[in-house]
């Protein structure tokens, strides 16, 4: 799959909208939103972008849907109160971001719109990401694409991963040699190999999703800064060796993953009797090794491996991950090549928005696994009436 280079001039072509991207990721500790201009296939950053916060009682009511979906969203009042909740915090986020752009010169077009994901079975072929698109147009006065995972998986795909395609642009952005790789460290790892003309893209396992509940179950806190704490601990070695263990590493082709599959684990007899240190220096490890075994699977040596999401900045987990790949030099962050650790699947979704605008397919059999390529999302438009 060829795609256009992203587009470096100070001064945009004519052709590229502004666009908004939000995005929620697994820990519920906010939304991240950003402008950029774009076509679908071309890029250029505004560095207009925000992180906003939940409601604490919007970020209370994920969590509770996240651990239990079943029961809480089995109540149809409880499930369209956090719909509609969590739909006003993004709008308000886009209400926000179309001030700065109003400031910076740019009139926003569209916004995409990824909603809270709080169950995601591919298996089942079923994933839940709450959130009214309809509303938000309404709210806003803009069009907004949603739903990014639905067509996918209706053709038989896993919906995910949905970043490979912004990846590739990414990576050929920054004119590394290929084989090249981009490696997104959100709650799930993600993986996006590009060679050539081929495109991989796959889940490689758990990622802050697990470290992230030990520290708020167990130390009130939201995330382990720096990976501080795991640095003090010690790995388990019989709890790495028995996640490893899981079938679903053995899964080969496109595969995705909920990070809940793996809590479970969290209640293992090896597990439980660590401190919270060892904890997290264990579920560090799971996430390392874990890549090690998805990276040897490949048919080619990646040159280089960028890596961006929230993990960049656990030390403890990048000095394992580094201490995996054969040869020095091969890992760079997403800030060494000219993109944003932090903004990066907010990108992405403002990009697949404005490829379901332009009628661009963004996943592809190689990416999730669907029968045939996919234009992603769902749009709404502010003159729509809700049923």
């Amino acid at each position: 799959m060829a795609l256009s280079e992203l587009n470096t001039d100070k001064t945009p072509p004519p052709d590229l909208w502004p666009v908004i991207g939000l995005m929620s990721g697994t820990s519920a500790d906010g939304i991240d939103g950003c402008v950029i201009l774009t076509d679908g296939q071309n890029v250029t950053r505004t560095g207009i972008s925000l992180c906003q916060p939940y409601r604490p009682e919007v970020a209370a009511a994920v969590l509770a849907a996240r651990h239990d979906p079943a029961g809480f969203l089995s109540d149809p009042h409880r499930r369209q109160a956090l719909i509609t909740a969590l739909t006003d915090d993004h709008t308000e986020v886009v209400h926000n971001l179309v001030q700065a752009a109003c400031d910076a010169g740019y009139t926003i077009q569209l916004v995409g719109f990824h909603g809270q994901t709080v169950y995601h079975n591919p298996a089942a072929g079923r994933t839940i990401q709450l959130g009214d698109g309809l509303q938000m147009a309404q709210k806003t006065g803009l069009p907004v694409i949603y739903d990014f995972r639905r067509a996918d998986m209706d053709a038989g795909g896993q919906g995910a991963p949905l970043a490979p395609v912004y990846h590739q642009i990414l990576l050929r952005q920054a004119g590394l040699a290929e084989p090249a790789g981009f490696l997104n460290l959100g709650g799930i790892a993600n993986l996006t190999v590009c060679s050539d003309d081929i495109l991989l893209g796959f889940d490689t396992g758990p990622a802050n999703g697990l470290m992230d509940a030990v520290c708020q179950q167990e130390l009130g806190k939201p995330f382990d800064t720096d990976g501080a704490l795991a640095a003090a601990g010690t790995p388990c070695p019989p709890f790495i060796d028995s996640v490893l263990a899981d079938p679903w590493f053995r899964l080969s082709g496109p595969r995705s993953l909920d990070w809940g599959q793996f809590t479970s684990y969290l209640h293992n007899p090896d597990f439980t009797a660590l401190p919270a240190e060892d904890k997290l220096a264990s579920l560090a490890a799971v996430t390392a090794y874990s890549l090690a075994d998805a990276l040897s699977r490949l048919p080619f040596t990646l040159n280089t491996l960028v890596v961006a999401g929230g993990g960049v900045h656990n030390k403890t987990l990048m000095k394992l991950i580094e201490t995996i790949l054969p040869e020095p030099g091969v890992i760079k962050t997403a800030e060494q090549i000219n993109a944003s650790s932090d903004m990066t699947e907010a990108e992405l979704i403002a990009l697949l928005a404005a490829r379901h605008q332009a009628g661009f397919v963004s996943t592809w059999p190689q990416t999730t696994g669907t029968s045939t390529p996919q234009i992603a999302g769902v749009r709404a438009e502010p003159s729509q009436i809700g049923i």
